[in-house]
């Protein structure tokens, strides 16, 4: 990660107006004074190592964007983070299901410290942590918006809804259409979505070739917006939470009856065997089920050439 080697400090309004949104005309007045220290970044960010040197809780992006890659498995999901977005980072531990973890900064970056200053403003005008919290909530609503784009069935429509999500952030209204100026690479596309980088070639070309989109120097050009639902799905089936009471699964009731034997009940490892040795029975048992579906067939075929013959016999 590169930063720049000196401070540069900016007003708190000046980074974003939505932070008073709460506060009285006095208190912006007086909120306006209060200057935030800045540092442009490029390239990978170690947010904590950043947030330690800076003795910072958290950043907010002043200008230009940062890619954060998530990787759970082989495959790997990624996120754009713009302007007036937070990065910050909890103490709880992350979760052992994430792989890799990582921020990346395009050029022209510019992240804002969220650090003491911030907390002794807001402090004296606490309706600035509702509006931090607000700007929390947004940015959560816009992660679960991508969350249910990647549940489309269609890739054409999960990279049409992004786009138009990405475009509610940074594009612009012209009498074309809405550009979307940014530079985006068909593995990113698919990181973001969901998909496969050849499968997020032909849906981009399908878009093209009906002129939902429109490629060019400058980025992207949305000429269509997301067709309506047609078959809206019920309500999902609410979870539910089950009891900590004792159950038949518990170490002290658990029993299992190998040929009538009751015996105590089965360690982990006992149980692993047991699905393999059930998993080995499936096989075994599919491919008698082909073998006599094959054997059917064939008999199929000896029954109906043998009634052909007697009818060319008959006559």
């Amino acid at each position: 990660m590169e930063t720049t080697p000196y401070e540069f400090t900016v007003g708190l309004m000046e980074v974003d107006p939505d932070l008073g949104r709460f506060l009285t005309d006095e208190e912006l007045a007086e909120l306006a004074r209060i200057a935030l220290v800045t540092r442009d970044v490029t390239g990978e960010i170690d947010v904590a190592e950043l947030l330690q040197n800076e003795d910072a809780y958290g950043v907010l992006i002043h200008q230009g964007m940062v890619l954060r890659r998530i990787r759970v498995g082989q495959r790997a999901t990624l996120r754009l983070l713009g302007p007036g977005e937070m990065l910050i980072l909890g103490d709880s531990p992350r979760s052992a299901l994430v792989a890799e973890n990582d921020y990346t900064a395009i050029a022209d970056t510019r992240l804002v410290m969220l650090d003491d200053r911030l907390m002794d403003a807001a402090q004296r005008w606490p309706r600035l942590f509702a509006a931090l919290q607000s700007k929390m909530a947004e940015q959560n609503e816009r992660l679960v918006v991508q969350l249910a784009i990647c549940q489309l069935p269609r890739v054409t429509d999960r990279l049409l809804a992004l786009m138009w999500l990405l475009a509610e952030w940074w594009g612009r209204v012209t009498p074309s259409g809405v550009i979307l100026p940014l530079a985006l690479t068909h593995d990113a596309l698919g990181g973001m979505i969901g998909a496969r980088r050849p499968t997020v070639t032909l849906a981009l070309g399908e878009l093209s070739e009906r002129g939902a989109i429109v490629r060019h120097d400058r980025g992207w050009l949305l000429l269509e917006g997301l067709s309506e639902p047609t078959d809206v799905a019920g309500p999902a089936e609410v979870p539910e939470l089950l009891g900590l009471e004792p159950t038949a699964w518990s170490a002290d009731e658990m029993r299992v009856k190998p040929n009538g034997v009751e015996q105590d009940h089965l360690t982990h490892q006992e149980l692993l065997a047991s699905v393999a040795r059930l998993r080995s029975e499936h096989v075994v048992n599919r491919e008698r089920v082909r073998e006599r579906l094959a054997a059917a067939e064939r008999s199929r075929e000896m029954v109906s050439e043998r009634r052909a013959r007697s009818r060319r016999e008959r006559r």
